[in-house]
């Protein structure tokens, strides 16, 4: 019977997802993360996955396995936590050895339905929607998040997710730039865009998101590529792009700002905000509002030529 090495950390929602990435080449089967929510005295666990908890920490769990591939697999692994404890303290990571053949569905125990608004509820694949404690007008989204990105739990996410529920429209053509899960994409087509036109440059990614897609029910809307923007051509009235601040500085060097009415930028440090809005507006955008969450922003922009014909129209109405 294969050996197992399990490793555990406990970090904060906003490393978790980065350290996921970090450590998924050197792991089997996926990253699993549990979230622990902000409890109030006496009250337990399930108790607060309907009301929308606040997640203190998240419980970040990988296996190894036991051959001669298991030494550099975890000095990889060290290598990666090091670097991520150049951006804040980190706890050493716990191993132990486990015995199981199903250890890859075992870990599914851990994941949670999120509720990420009073609308919008993020449910495992695994769980009932009736288990979820999802209600009659709950906008739901059936996720089995694989790989652990795009779950909904980081704060770039759920920025993302905010500035959609606030600004998709019915009718609407919409991009989602390296869109992972899919999370975003779902969200939008369920929100009542028209088309959604997802991308990104990973091959796992884009095969986690297809299949999500087809989960919930919007493959007629929904479209996911494989490459960057540049593969979705046409004009759009929404694009969405979580990356990183870097990226999304060179998409738009490259084109993106022309290709958008309104944008959704995020996946960008709070001591980052000023590089992507002056990039922003080197290519033709206002930045119109900042949201943030943690150390985190999200920058909503639009064309400015779009804020001129909305100034025009209000004096003609006045």
């Amino acid at each position: 019977m294969q050996r197992w090495l399990e490793l555990s950390l406990e970090t904060d929602a906003e490393l978790a997802e980065a350290i996921s990435e970090a450590i998924f080449p050197f792991v089997e089967g996926g990253v699993a993360l549990e979230q622990k929510p902000v409890l109030r005295p006496g009250e337990q666990p399930e108790d607060r996955w309907e009301e929308q908890p606040a997640v203190a920490s998240v419980v970040l769990r990988a296996y190894l396995p036991v051959d001669a591939t298991l030494e550099e697999r975890r000095r990889r692994i060290e290598e990666a936590l090091h670097l991520a404890r150049m951006v804040r303290p980190l706890p050493q990571p716990t191993y132990r050895e486990v015995v199981a053949q199903d250890w890859a569905e075992a870990w599914k125990a851990h994941f949670k339905p999120l509720r990420i608004s009073e609308r919008v509820l993020v449910c495992p694949s695994w769980v009932s929607l009736d288990e979820a404690g999802a209600k009659p007008d709950d906008i739901t989204i059936v996720l089995d998040p694989g790989m652990a990105f795009g779950t909904g739990l980081h704060p770039t996410t759920q920025l993302c997710m905010q500035a959609l529920l606030k600004h998709v429209r019915p009718g609407m053509r919409v991009l989602d730039v390296g869109c992972g899960s899919g999370i975003l994409a779902i969200l939008a087509a369920k929100l009542g865009a028209e088309k959604v036109i997802g991308v990104d440059t990973d091959p796992e990614a884009v095969q986690v998101a297809r299949e999500n897609v087809a989960r919930n029910g919007v493959s007629d809307r929904v479209h996911i590529f494989h490459g960057s923007h540049d593969v979705a051509p046409g004009h759009y009235h929404l694009i969405v792009a979580n990356i990183l601040a870097g990226v999304i500085a060179r998409l738009l060097r490259e084109g993106l700002g022309a290709r958008g009415d309104l944008f959704v930028f995020s996946g960008i440090l709070d001591s980052q905000a000023v590089e992507v809005t002056k990039a922003a507006t080197n290519v033709g955008l206002r930045c119109v509002a900042q949201e943030g969450m943690g150390d985190w922003v999200a920058l909503t922009c639009e064309r400015a030529t779009l804020t001129r014909q909305r100034s025009v129209t209000s004096q003609d109405a006045s």
